[in-house]
């Protein structure tokens, strides 16, 4: 439940839970999707990089005021900001391995799903489990194309007049 009170737990196509909400583990198991391995590793790649700024911040301004040396607060942020750039780059290799591997995976993903969806426009794949052909294919063959002797623009059974 949340903490209005009022909301319901809910139950999304495929997912079955015995367990109370709140006992459940917040992380995502390693048969999750890769779009949410994606959002939870790309998640934890900014808080580790935000986190590396407002240390910097804090060691810049500490410096400062070690040497005695005033440095406005916009000044060490900015310097943080620049030396966390390549330095998380080397810090948090691994981390930023995992997402590039896990935006692969979702790229291959879309790429495999848009050319499944554009050869069933097509016509040229046939649903799993269905049998026959696919509405709207009557006279047409598994290609999409007309079958031999009728002419390019005439369905089979037609008149023979131009549509």
């Amino acid at each position: 439940m949340c903490p209005c009170g009022g909301c319901k737990p809910v139950a999304y196509a495929g997912q079955v839970s015995d367990a109370n909400p709140s006992e459940e583990s917040t992380a995502p198991q390693p048969g999750t999707s890769p779009g949410r391995r994606l959002a939870r590793n790309l998640a934890l790649y900014t808080l580790a990089r935000l986190v590396l700024v407002v240390i910097l911040t804090a060691v810049i301004m500490a410096g400062a005021w070690a040497v005695s040396v005033q440095v406005p607060m916009i000044v060490a942020i900015l310097f943080a900001i620049v030396i966390a750039m390549p330095l998380s780059l080397t810090l948090f290799k691994g981390l930023r391995g995992q997402v590039n591997s896990d935006i692969a995976a979702v790229d291959e993903r879309r790429r495999r799903d848009k050319a499944q969806l554009r050869a069933r426009l097509r016509g040229e794949a046939e649903p799993a489990g269905s049998a026959g052909t696919e509405p709207g294919e009557s006279g047409r063959g598994k290609s999409g194309k007309p079958p031999k002797g009728a002419a390019e623009g005439e369905e089979s059974g037609g008149t023979g007049g131009a549509a």
